[in-house]
Formats: C-alpha cells, sequence, structure tokens
C-alpha cells in the first residue's frame, strides 16, 4: 500500500473503532514503516489528549435549558427541535474543548519540556536503544527511523565516551538521546530541532538550572536545542568558553 493510501484509511480510525480487512492491513504496514509508525503515534496521542480535554470541561447545569430556550433560525416541526439543540450542544463541548487543548499547547515551555524528557531516558530498563560508541553508526541507525535525522557531538564532548542512544517523543515531535560516560560520570545529552515552545535558552549562551535533581545545561545552536545532565558546570565552563567566547558547535 502507498504511504498516501494508508494515511487515507487510518486518518479517521480510532482504536476501539470496528476494523475491516482495509483498516488491518494499513495498520500491520506501519510495522514496514517507521515514519508512518511515528505519524500514527502521534496522532494516536492527539486523539487521546482531545477526548481527555473534552472529558475534563465542566458541564454548567443551565446549559442544556439555555439551549432549548434559544429561538431556533428555522421554524421546524416540534421532533426536529430536540436533535437539533443537541447537536448544537456537542458543538459547542468540541469547540471548547478544541480552545481548551489549543491552550494547553500554547503554555508548554521548555522547563516542561527538560522535566519530561529527563524523566522519560531514566524512567526504563534498558534506557538505550542502541549500544555504539560510534557516531557514525548512531546516525546510521537514527536514519532508520527518520531519514531526515541526524546528530553531530559538540566539540567540547568529543572527549567524551558515547555509549549509544534512542528516540524520544515531546509532543508529536523527535528528540534524540545520547548517552555518554566518563570515568564513573554518566550523562545525557538531549538533541531536538522542535523550537515551538515559550522560554528556549539563548542561541550561544548557556542556562545553568538544576532539573529533577540533575544538575542541567542547556543551549541552542543553529536550529537545534541541547540539554545536558549529569556534568559539572565548571566542567562545562572549561569546555566550552575559551579567550571569552562560548563555542558550541555541534
Amino acid at each position: 500500500m502507498k504511504t498516501a493510501d494508508i494515511k487515507q484509511i487510518l486518518e479517521h480510525y480510532r482504536e476501539g473503532d470496528e476494523s475491516t480487512p482495509e483498516i488491518a492491513k494499513a495498520l500491520a504496514s506501519l510495522n514496514l514503516h517507521p515514519d508512518l509508525a511515528a505519524w500514527y503515534k502521534a496522532k494516536t496521542r492527539f486523539d487521546s489528549q482531545m477526548v481527555q480535554a473534552v472529558a475534563q470541561i465542566p458541564v454548567p447545569k443551565e446549559l442544556r435549558a439555555a439551549i432549548l430556550k434559544t429561538p431556533p433560525v428555522l421554524q421546524l416541526p416540534s421532533w426536529w427541535r430536540r436533535p437539533i439543540a443537541l447537536a448544537a450542544a456537542a458543538a459547542v463541548l468540541l469547540f471548547a474543548g478544541g480552545i481548551s487543548l489549543w491552550s494547553a499547547h500554547r503554555g508548554e515551555n521548555f522547563a516542561q519540556y527538560k522535566k519530561s524528557v529527563i524523566d522519560e531516558s531514566w524512567g526504563r530498563a534498558p534506557h538505550l536503544d542502541i549500544e555504539t560508541s560510534d557516531v557514525a553508526e548512531f546516525n546510521k541507525w537514527l536514519a532508520s527511523i527518520d531519514p531526515h535525522a541526524t546528530v553531530t557531538v559538540p566539540s567540547g564532548l568529543n572527549d567524551l565516551n558515547l555509549r549509544g542512544g534512542r528516540t524520544l517523543e515531546w509532543r508529536g515531535h523527535r528528540v534524540v538521546l545520547l548517552c555518554f560516560s566518563q570515568g564513573a560520570k554518566h550523562m545525557h545529552l538531549f538533541v531536538t530541532t522542535d523550537r515551538t515552545f515559550d522560554g528556549l535558552p539563548p542561541q550561544a549562551a548557556p542556562d545553568y538550572e538544576k532539573c529533577n535533581g540533575w544538575k542541567t545545561v542547556s543551549w541552542a545552536q543553529g536550529n537545534r536545542t541541547y540539554v545536558l545532565t549529569g556534568m559539572n558546570y565548571l566542567t562545562f565552563l572549561k569546555k566550552f568558553r575559551h579567550s571569552g567566547h562560548w563555542t558550541m558547535d555541534g
């Protein structure tokens, strides 16, 4: 099946809906297309968020009565009025749910992003999807998931030992995790090109902050945003500041 056909079939499918041979075939094909699988996962997450947002909206007791009291635009027989009134109420709720969800997304900020990815990165065992000390091998693995994704290690971290990495998702956007070690120290570097949330660190200027007990350093470089956990602030300063200038190429 073509990618466009699979998306068209699954666009309006919701888990729990009645399945058909065509839907079953489209779902099975996700295993062969990592990009489509990521798209379907993001779509399912959005559907779930929409349902939760609508479910959390309190319905005023007087809403139904107020809608029923509103004179209809068309003078239809009385047996038509009840369905129209209920449909109008449903439309109001869906609209309010959309506004609520939009507001929630609009309020997303960099601090929430940091907390989420740091929590998730340590929340499972093993915490790596691929173990390798070769960045080229990691990028080859990454390309099998997303042909457009690639990462480079900032030059100040080249003396660390790469252990491997994995991918995470934040609100439907891909986040790449690289795991490093240096002696007994264990560090995580999160890289994303998602720059839609508020409170991003400025370009080539580090932001130091403790998050969930971890010392974190965040910075932006080009279209990428980095979060590093597990490194001493003074060590980071020595690695990336030379002759009064920050060098965070990567």
